[in-house]
């Protein structure tokens, strides 16, 4: 399981990263692009940042949390638990 950045804490990117899904610059081709939103969307969860993944984090897609992509966003936000950390050297 995934560690948190943030205890206590809904833990978001605070900037984009570089190959962000919302970007033009996304490793993922537009079809996989809306399988995964269809899937966060399905499951009321939300988008993880690969680069977080890749760390071992579990930290919500800035861009993802722009789009206020999932219910578990909004949630975070009435709540204020939102916690932006920043993104992991490359």
């Amino acid at each position: 399981m995934a560690k948190s950045k943030m205890k206590g804490g809904f833990a978001v990117y605070e900037n984009r990263c570089d190959q962000c899904l919302f970007s033009k610059d996304k490793i993922v081709g537009d079809a996989r692009r809306k399988e995964l939103l269809k899937s966060c969307e399905k499951s009321g969860t939300y988008f993880q940042c690969h680069k977080a993944s890749l760390a071992g984090d579990d930290v919500c897609c800035r861009g993802f949390y722009d789009a206020e992509g999932s219910s578990i966003v909004q949630i975070a936000k009435r709540l204020g638990v939102v916690k932006f950390v920043p993104l992991p050297a490359d």
